[in-house]
C-alpha cells in the first residue's frame, strides 16, 4: 500500500499561495468597503469647503475687564 504525502517543500508552496491569494482578496474587500464609505460620506454644500463636516469651531470666552491676566 503506498501513502500519497505531501513532501514539506510542497506543503509549504501550498501555504505560501493560499496566504497570498488571501491577502489579495482580503486587500480587495477592504478596498471596496473603503469606496462604499466614501459614497456615503456628507457632500459638503456649495461654497462651504473650506469648513469642517464634523466639528464645529470653539471660541473661548472673551476675558473680563479689570482681570490681571492669567494666573500664574
Amino acid at each position: 500500500m503506498e501513502l500519497n504525502t505531501l513532501s514539506l517543500n510542497t506543503l509549504l508552496s501550498i501555504i505560501i499561495l493560499v496566504s497570498f491569494i488571501v491577502t489579495v482578496v482580503l486587500a480587495a474587500a477592504s478596498y471596496a468597503a473603503y469606496k462604499l464609505r466614501e459614497r456615503r460620506r456628507p457632500r459638503p454644500a456649495a461654497g462651504a469647503e473650506s469648513e469642517n463636516v464634523y466639528f464645529e469651531r470653539y471660541f473661548p470666552p472673551a476675558p473680563r475687564r479689570g482681570s490681571a491676566g492669567p494666573p500664574a
